[in-house]
């Protein structure tokens, strides 16, 4: 497999005389000016953190179906959300869970940043958003109707519903948006790879304001039962809110979770025009991809190696200065090892003082709606010197011997945080936020 990798860079401006044409290019700074959250453990950013910062765990047994015949019978569901508080009821009607959770985030963010789309010119806002598997409650509900019932008793909507890029399509109509327009599908990583694109629109000037997140809610039976037909859920005996226990030695697997995170992303002259706040500044990211041919993924750390690298090189700064890791570890046997091993390769000696942690034991795994919170909780850590704990840590592995901030939040004056996640397809990516 090649080294072949896309990074988006902050690239300051070189002296006169000493670069190409090309590379004299300036990019604009990127900052986050909003967060918004639709989770398994709170909606919207305060709810969120707080849960975050209190260890609070989002599992349970599914509700949302019969799951007794499954051999893992609990998610991380979201259960106290109503589409119709962000929505009106016809296009409630008219869209997937996706679309709903989209929505809802989008708006909390957009509320968060104080930002009115009205006020802006739409052809300078853009959207990117991601997701690993769609709609598949509209594609669930579609192939039932049509098998037992008979194509007449198909809702023609469904044509447009079924469609990846409805949700996208969907938050640009809702908010009058019609610049930049992406719709991501790169897996798991879905949700951080949309926030690194968007990035890279508003620093090449494709856009002023970009609208960036992810969102899956694979809370459905034949998604839940693909799986636990793959063997990759939990199988740890005892409450649901310990079933997942990242970088434990007693980790067997994640527990499926769903929800949505929408990041507001603006040039810096922009958001100072008109006096945002500011979480935090997005200074570099960086893609690649260890898809092999007999697996979805490598166990070999190399690529993700090379994103890391990547990411901090064209950030400009040296592994010691960077002070938290918000990790992709789901609790998966091999992966956690794997990102522990990369995470010692590119910061050496600095690794053992890093202070690392994962939200994924408290919101299970979201796919591309979790990676999004993961950034989400980089900017809040950032912003209130708090770093979020991972939960379930009890019993060490020798090969996962790094500060994974245990059980407890810690406090700590955060400068620079990184973001890494990977997905299914291969795709890593790293992201790397700085306090301004």
């Amino acid at each position: 497999m090649g080294e072949e990798f896309l990074s988006f860079s902050f690239i300051k401006e070189p002296p006169k005389g000493s670069a190409t044409k090309e590379e004299s290019i300036v990019k604009k700074r990127v900052v986050v000016t909003g967060v918004g959250v639709v989770s398994p453990i709170g909606i919207g950013k305060d709810a969120f953190w707080k849960a975050l910062l209190s260890g609070k765990c989002g599992i349970g047994l599914v509700t949302r179906f019969d799951a007794n015949s499954y051999p893992c019978r609990i998610a991380a569901e979201i259960n106290e959300f109503d589409p119709r508080n962000f929505m009106p009821p016809k296009e409630v009607r008219r869209s997937s869970r996706i679309t709903h959770f989209s929505i809802a985030s989008t708006l909390l963010a957009l509320e968060d940043a104080k930002l009115d789309t009205s006020a802006e010119d739409p052809y300078n806002i853009g959207v990117i958003f991601g997701t690993a598997m769609g709609p598949m409650d509209i594609i669930e509900k579609f192939c039932s109707l049509f098998y037992e019932r008979g194509l007449r008793r198909v809702n023609p909507f469904f044509l447009g519903m079924i469609n990846k890029n409805s949700t996208t399509g969907a938050i640009a109509g809702r908010f009058g948006i019609k610049g930049y327009h992406l719709t991501i599908a790169s897996g798991c990583s879905a949700g951080n790879v949309s926030i690194a694109a968007a990035h890279k629109a508003v620093a090449d000037g494709h856009a002023e304001i970009m609208i960036a997140g992810g969102v899956d809610t694979p809370i459905n039976p034949s998604i839940f039962g693909l799986y636990a037909a793959s063997q990759s859920l939990s199988h740890l005996d005892g409450h649901p809110t310990e079933a997942m226990c990242p970088y434990d030695k007693r980790r067997s697997g994640f527990v499926l979770g769903e929800g949505a995170g929408t990041l507001i992303l603006e040039s810096m002259e922009h958001a100072l025009k008109r006096g945002a706040r500011i979480y935090a500044e997005i200074i570099s990211s960086a893609l690649t991809n260890d898809a092999e041919d007999a697996v979805v993924f490598s166990p070999n750390e190399k690529e993700m190696v090379i994103a890391f690298k990547k990411a901090l090189k064209d950030a400009g700064i040296d592994p010691s200065q960077v002070d938290y890791i918000c990790s992709h570890a789901h609790s998966s046997v091999v992966l956690d090892r794997k990102e522990t091993n990369a995470i010692k390769e590119v910061f050496g000696d600095h690794a053992q003082r890093l202070n690392i942690s994962t939200i994924k034991a408290m919101i299970g795994h979201s796919m591309a709606g979790g990676t999004a919170m993961q950034s989400i909780a980089a900017c809040l850590a950032i912003q209130e010197g708090v770093i979020p704990p991972t939960i379930n840590y009890k019993v060490p592995d020798p090969e996962c011997d790094l500060d994974y901030v245990p059980n407890t939040a810690r406090k700590k004056k955060v400068k620079l945080a990184m973001v890494d996640s990977f997905g299914l397809g291969g795709t890593n990516v790293v992201i790397t936020f700085r306090r301004v």
